[in-house]
């Protein structure tokens, strides 16, 4: 086959899909937080920080602060 007849013939074959089907990043099913990479089961933890600071979460004490 000649390299124009093989180019042809490669770029005529209808793509492949792929057979997993779309999955939800983070999923919250049956009481527990799921992520679509691993079930991370039961965290504990007293505080949450977004890595910019404008987000933080206290856990032993309930709160949610929020800086814009």
């Amino acid at each position: 086959m000649k390299r124009r007849s093989f180019l042809l013939a490669l770029i005529s074959v209808p793509a492949a899909t792929s057979a997993v089907p779309a999955r939800s990043p983070l999923v919250f099913k049956d009481g527990a937080m799921r992520l679509a990479i691993a079930d991370i089961g039961t965290a504990d933890a007293g505080r949450l920080r977004s890595r910019n600071g404008k987000m933080k979460i206290d856990l032993d004490s309930g709160t949610i602060e929020i800086l814009s």
